[in-house]
């Protein structure tokens, strides 16, 4: 195994192979058996729009009538498509 070079300008800082060590994380996702999805406003209570499957896809259109409201309450949150500005 090689040393590994750290360099500061003119000066050469070199350290052994043995002084690093790399543990690698392994990460694996929780998946649900049953599964709901939820939109939640601030820390309200999260509010439930769809449930059942294992994957949602959520799809706006480019066109004036592109959009997606969930309501909860006297509050909206809308994802929709507009022109750019």
């Amino acid at each position: 195994m090689k040393d590994f070079k750290f360099f500061n300008k003119d000066q050469e800082l070199r350290l052994p192979s043995n002084f690093l060590t790399f543990n690698p994380q392994t990460f694996s996702l929780q998946t649900f058996n049953d599964v709901e999805f939820c939109f939640q406003f601030d820390n309200d209570e999260p509010v439930v729009f769809a449930n059942g499957t294992n994957e949602i896809t959520i799809r706006v259109d480019g066109t004036s009538e592109g959009n997606i409201t969930f309501r909860d309450n006297n509050k909206n949150f809308t994802i929709f498509a507009r022109e750019r500005q």
